[in-house]
């Protein structure tokens, strides 16, 4: 832990801040436990912070009866029991810091960010501080990856590709054989070949018929799933990782159709997603080929410009994509400009979702969706290529991309 607080300090001057203050009660902030590396199960009851200065010494403000679940930090610790103790621990720890970073959104704009309730913050604003958001700063310790997790997600990436190609030449497979098939039993067929490749999820994937994929995250149960019938779309969404410690995840989202030609409207309404995709892409690309950096929201403007000259922008009804760690929505920043304005840096070493959808109510949803990787040293990947750049026609004799 000793040698993390050093980088933390280094991005407090590099960002002008005068102190971090990292607060938790009873798991409230997540982000914190992780950047503290605390026990995912310690037995926090009571409120603790951790005050870390850009220049000085960090202190960590612990209750008396529960010091265990920081001691792992090696830092100087000052006692608290009573309300009045605590308070005068944040007045001595805070000192004359004039700007203190939290986890914390101004006007709740990043609720991903956004983990200090507002009771804290107005005490520690009482103090004659002025608090900022942690946001920017915050990132590049929860949503950077290894180079080892991108390499794994990279392979996972390939794995979850093949499972999704396997899902629809299942359902090929059953319609040419005049047996029926259905959302769920798709659904469970994805679950089992994860299980056989080691791989796991934090939730059952999406498998829907058009009208069904509509609604955004609909996905089929044991009590409610649609049959498989031919001249359907069908939309396969699927996220996993390997089984092991550290792993990050992989998201997909591919887009068949159960017959042998795919309708014009059908194929037309897939080109706008596709071409939305690839200007988000385009942009990433461009700017860390510059030399240059690039924003979540920019992102998300570059996607949606697309459909929206379309004349779909009613139809693009969630952002266009999101932050990916070892949960698949991670603390990063998100391609967003529609849900939030999300104006942090996409930092190397990390990757994200591009997703744009169109979802027409009872008629006709579909996505595509690609995982990008910023490496290390800018270079941009897709670790899933090649693209899908037209609907999969089940039924044709060659169906696959």
């Amino acid at each position: 832990m000793k040698r993390i607080l050093p980088r933390y300090q280094e991005a407090l001057r590099a960002a002008t801040i005068d102190a971090w203050m990292m607060y938790d009660f009873r798991g409230s902030n997540d982000l914190a436990w992780q950047m503290l590396d605390i026990a995912p199960h310690a037995h926090c009851t009571r409120r603790w912070a951790v005050v870390i200065p850009a220049q000085g010494t960090p202190v960590k403000i612990v209750h008396r009866m529960e010091q265990l679940p920081l001691e792992h930090i090696d830092i100087p610790v000052v006692l608290y029991d009573t309300r009045e103790s605590w308070d005068d621990a944040l007045r001595t720890a805070l000192g004359s810091y004039k700007t203190v970073a939290m986890e914390y959104s101004p006007m709740n704009a990043l609720p991903v960010t956004s983990k200090v309730d507002a009771g804290t913050i107005e005490s520690i604003r009482a103090l004659g501080h002025t608090v900022v958001s942690s946001a920017d700063i915050a990132q590049q310790f929860t949503a950077v990856l290894s180079e080892e997790q991108l390499a794994g997600a990279a392979v996972t990436g390939g794995q979850l590709r093949d499972v999704i190609t396997s899902a629809f030449e299942l359902i090929r497979e059953r319609l040419i054989g005049g047996a029926p098939v259905q959302e769920y039993e798709v659904q469970q067929f994805i679950l089992q070949e994860f299980a056989r490749l080691g791989l796991v999820t934090d939730s059952a994937p999406i498998v829907a018929i058009g009208p069904n994929a509509a609604s955004p995250h609909y996905a089929p149960s044991v009590v409610e799933s649609s049959a498989i019938e031919t001249e359907m779309v069908v939309v396969i969404d699927a996220w996993c990782k390997r089984n092991v410690p550290g792993a990050a995840y992989a998201d997909l989202t591919w887009v068949g159709y159960t017959g042998v030609a795919i309708p014009a409207d059908v194929a037309s309404t897939f080109t706008i997603i596709a071409n939305a995709r690839n200007a988000a892409l385009a942009l990433v690309a461009e700017r860390y080929r510059g030399n240059l950096p690039v924003y979540g929201y920019e992102v998300d403007r570059a996607c949606r410009a697309v459909v929206e000259q379309a004349g779909m922008a009613s139809h693009f009804i969630h952002r266009t994509g999101h932050n990916i760690t070892t949960e698949i929505h991670g603390p990063g920043a998100n391609m967003d400009d529609y849900e939030t304005h999300d104006t942090r840096r996409i930092l190397p070493g990390t990757m994200f979702s591009i997703e744009p959808g169109i979802y027409i109510p009872d008629i006709l949803g579909m996505r595509t969706e690609i995982d990008v990787v910023v490496q290390h040293d800018g270079t941009v990947a897709v670790p899933s290529s090649p693209l899908q750049t037209s609907i999969l026609p089940l039924l044709a004799d060659e169906w696959k991309q």
